[in-house]
């Protein structure tokens, strides 16, 4: 339950917290003394149920208070940003690491052609916190 808290604050997907909030509910149940079955499917219901219910209108109250597309809410913020290489960056199978305002990312080529170390780049898409990045 405290993974799922702490990899929403790393994103505003608006998942894993209520993921998060049915592992809660598990947790309870399993300090009453409830069994295992009836904990996971707690634990699934609840999820499932906050997912379909409370998501949709989350998202919506956040869009009003955020610019930018929350279908895909790292690629409002990340789009077009300019940064370095700090470690070769290559393919999938071969991400690196770039530096962008500061901060430290994981990236992978956008091309799958290699861009070395110290190379600008350009963020053109994201998936979570890794981002596909192409040479400036």
């Amino acid at each position: 339950m405290f993974v799922c808290f702490i990899l929403e604050a790393h994103t505003n997907a608006f998942v894993s917290v209520f993921i998060g909030i049915g592992a809660t509910l598990a947790f309870v149940l399993a300090i009453i003394g409830i069994g295992f079955v009836p904990e996971a499917t707690g634990w699934i219901i609840t999820s499932a149920l906050l997912l379909l219910t409370l998501r949709p209108v989350a998202i919506r109250r956040y869009a009003k208070t955020s610019p930018g597309d929350l279908k895909s809410p790292t690629e409002a913020v990340m789009a077009n940003v300019k940064g370095v290489v700090e470690q070769t960056v290559g393919d999938e199978l071969h991400p690196g690491r770039v530096k962008i305002h500061g901060e430290s990312w994981t990236a992978v080529s956008a091309s799958g052609v290699s861009i070395a170390a110290g190379a600008p780049i350009v963020v053109s898409k994201v998936y979570g916190t890794k981002l596909w990045v192409v040479p400036e």
